[in-house]
């Protein structure tokens, strides 16, 4: 089934949207990459935001993390969560349940149903115990980055999204922009798998989380709207073009941010990084995110 929407959706967008906002939603929504151009595709890397066209498993960290963000700014909490975990199986049927998108949606939705209990320490839980089960199952994963990655982030969002949501100026700034969790979401993911992040593509850019807390708010509209467009155009073309329409206002924005950026450079070039300085990395990391979390806490 999900092979089949995805071909009709391929037909669907290309025959409806310009090539560029074409592939650009395809690759956020079903992780095809085929059709876009060279030059897009670079300007994505440059300025740091190639993970939402990737489909990986860092990807639907960061898209659960920000569902549940943007959710709770109209549901209760636990009406959020329970939406943020149906969104997450939403996008794992549409980028085609690879494995590593099935790894990540597995914890997420774990880690969230944990949250959604009403306590902190079951998402912990969760996160660890579904990460044990799959490296019971297949130890080999422990070497497998977008395990690693998907696992980091979401360790990210659990330990420091908190902590930054609950700093003074931060979070009355959250409290007033829906930009600003985009922000703090990507700021906690890839604080959690940086070392992760260099060390295996080599490359990290300066403007990442400037220009990921201005485009990600508009992924969850931009899966929801090409999600609905190609499960309609199945039964009524004309209606899946109708409903592709609305997201061409947020594709044309977010294709105008990444090519300002991905003309600006600031990509920098690491490779080769010893194993002492990612662990020293994640210890320094702990001790941050303890000292700061009783700080919080006592506040």
């Amino acid at each position: 089934i999900s092979s089949f929407i995805r071909q009709k959706a391929i037909s669907l967008f290309e025959k409806t949207l310009p090539p560029t906002s074409s592939s650009l939603l395809l690759g956020i929504v079903f992780g095809i990459k085929e059709s876009m151009s060279e030059d897009f595709t670079e300007s994505l890397r440059v300025s740091g935001v190639f993970h939402v066209v990737a489909a990986s498993g860092m990807n639907v960290t960061m898209v659960g993390g920000f569902l549940s963000s943007i959710f709770g700014f109209f549901l209760k909490r636990q009406i959020a969560i329970l939406a943020s975990v149906i969104g997450i199986a939403f996008y794992a049927v549409l980028a085609g349940l690879d494995a590593p998108i099935v790894r990540a949606s597995i914890m997420g939705i774990l880690v969230f149903t944990g949250q959604l209990i009403g306590r902190q320490t079951l998402g912990v839980l969760g996160l660890f115990l579904s990460g044990f089960a799959m490296l019971f199952f297949s130890p080999s994963l422990i070497f497998d980055v977008g395990f690693q990655l998907s696992f980091l982030a979401t360790f990210g969002l659990l330990y420091i999204r908190p902590i930054l949501e609950q700093k003074g100026n931060i979070k009355k700034y959250l409290e007033k922009s829906i930009v600003g969790e985009g922000v703090v979401t990507t700021i906690a993911a890839q604080a959690g798998a940086l070392p992760i992040l260099v060390s295996n593509f080599g490359a990290y850019s300066l403007w990442s989380i400037v220009v990921n807390g201005l485009v990600l708010w508009t992924i969850p509209t931009l899966m929801v709207v090409g999600g609905v467009a190609a499960l309609f155009g199945i039964i009524l073309p004309e209606l899946g073009q109708l409903i592709l329409y609305v997201s061409l206002p947020f594709l044309l924005y977010f294709e105008k941010v990444i090519m300002f950026f991905g003309k600006a450079g600031g990509v920098m070039a690491l490779e080769n990084i010893p194993w002492q300085f990612i662990v020293g990395y994640y210890c320094l990391l702990g001790a941050l995110i303890v000292y700061f979390g009783r700080r919080t806490k006592a506040m």
